[in-house]
């Protein structure tokens, strides 16, 4: 019992929630080929195999071996009649480890050393686990800074098993959201030990970790401004940071200096694959700064956050009550959510293609999680009655993500165009009580040819 005590119910938390998701994959099988390295993995993935297997990270056309398992490099072609991945490779970055794993089970085990057998699939779902059990572990020790283990625990498991953050864990592992979701919780901890003191290494490792993030997923350069307001409250606060950061600008150059430096392997791919050492790959797509679809992102039954996310309106509501207070994290966090959301609301896919709910708000759930963890130390405070209430809606909300996560995996909520009409039609039921293809009639399709123009889709 003393054991338990001190591990602490904030980590047993972690453990559980571990142990549910290495179960569901396990039931799920996601680890054989083609459920794996697919769709948005492959580009991610791309890096490495081509580097390590087979020769050449600008590799265009790989050998029969890789064809007959139904892959194809995702690579965008050029007016000189080349090809060159559309992702940065930040993500495979952190694939690295353990494709290497996978790769020598591959020869340990017998299997094809291809990049694209079993062994390999397996490796990525491993690191998705992994780095999902990271994140938590980190943002847990944010959350013990400025709230009780109480509070903390009941956050960890809303924000991993009360949100679609589950679904790219478990459903979906090898996408970006998971990985860039264990950075930013780890930013958000160094950043408050940075500030505290500036240790050499640990800007280092700062400037290092902000490359790599930048590198995973460009828009995350919008986490800038958190870092520059962290703990800022009011004028006074931002004129007394803008001094404190002129007296570190030694510290703030190394740290850019060392960001630049993980950007260099991907400066040289450019060039190898280009004949340029900067080149937007996203070729015919863009954002229209004009013509933000902020309500959809949020309410729209395609993929609407709070529609299939519901749980992170009370995130919402602390965020609010945190900015009321003037909280010392509420700036920073109301600024780089607002930036994040009117930007991702902006891209041409606003829905970002086939996925469950909104995945791109995902990449701010460690910020987030803090306005949620404020809502329920508020909370704590009330009568019997209303917190009991309160929180018993906040799980029982967190049951139904769980329950669409699975009517997603039975493909009743579809991945790009859900209605109003067809919601109401999948509403708490599982297949066989209905079929995907009864849903047809009642589904908006989206026309990605003319949203890549100009003409949002609604």
């Amino acid at each position: 019992m003393k054991f338990l005590k001190k591990v602490g119910v904030d980590n047993w938390v972690i453990i559980m929630m571990l142990l549910v998701a290495s179960i569901t994959v396990k039931n799920l099988k996601r680890w054989y080929p083609g459920h794996v390295i697919n769709y948005d993995v492959i580009s991610y993935y791309h890096y490495l195999p081509s580097t390590f297997i087979y020769g050449s990270p600008t590799l265009d056309t790989p050998n029969e071996k890789y064809f007959k398992y139904e892959h194809v490099f995702w690579l965008i072609p050029l007016e000189n009649g080349g090809r060159v991945n559309k992702t940065s490779m930040g993500i495979s970055v952190l694939y690295a480890p353990f494709f290497f794993m996978g790769h020598a089970a591959a020869y340990l085990f017998d299997y094809d050393p291809s990049g694209f057998t079993t062994p390999y699939s397996f490796a990525i779902v491993l690191s998705s686990i992994f780095y999902f059990g990271l994140g938590m572990f980190f943002l847990r020790k944010v959350l013990r800074i400025y709230f009780s283990e109480a509070v903390t625990a009941i956050t960890l498991v809303l924000i991993g098993l009360g949100t679609n953050l589950f679904y790219y864990v478990v459903m979906a592992p090898g996408y970006a959201h998971v990985y860039v979701f264990c950075m930013l919780a780890v930013l958000v901890y160094y950043l408050h030990k940075w500030y505290e003191e500036p240790k050499l290494g640990l800007t280092i490792f700062l400037g290092f970790l902000l490359g790599l993030m930048v590198l995973s997923r460009p828009t995350l350069i919008l986490v800038l401004p958190f870092a520059g307001l962290f703990g800022v409250r009011n004028w006074k606060d931002l004129k007394e940071r803008g001094n404190l950061l002129l007296k570190r600008y030694g510290k703030l150059l190394l740290m850019a200096f060392v960001a630049f430096l993980v950007w260099v392997p991907q400066f040289i791919y450019w060039k190898a694959a280009t004949g340029s050492y900067l080149f937007f790959s996203y070729t015919g797509e863009r954002f229209f700064w004009g013509d933000p679809k902020i309500l959809e992102v949020l309410f729209g039954f395609r993929k609407g956050w709070l529609i299939y996310t519901p749980i992170m309106i009370f995130s919402l509501i602390g965020l609010a009550m945190m900015v009321r207070k003037k909280e010392k994290l509420a700036l920073a966090i109301l600024v780089t959510f607002l930036l994040y959301l009117y930007t991702v609301s902006c891209w041409w896919d606003w829905w970002f293609g086939g996925s469950f709910g909104y995945r791109a708000l995902i990449d701010m759930f460690p910020l987030l999680a803090i306005g949620m963890a404020y809502f329920i130390s508020k909370l704590l405070k009330y009568k019997m009655v209303l917190k009991t209430s309160i929180l018993s809606l906040m799980f029982l909300l967190m049951g139904y993500n769980l329950f669409q996560t699975r009517q997603s995996h039975e493909a009743l909520i579809h991945h790009d165009s859900m209605t109003w009409a067809a919601y109401k039609k999948i509403f708490l039921k599982l297949a066989p009580s209905i079929y995907a293809w009864d849903l047809e009639p009642y589904l908006d399709h989206p026309d990605y040819d003319a949203a890549r123009r100009g003409e949002r889709d609604q």
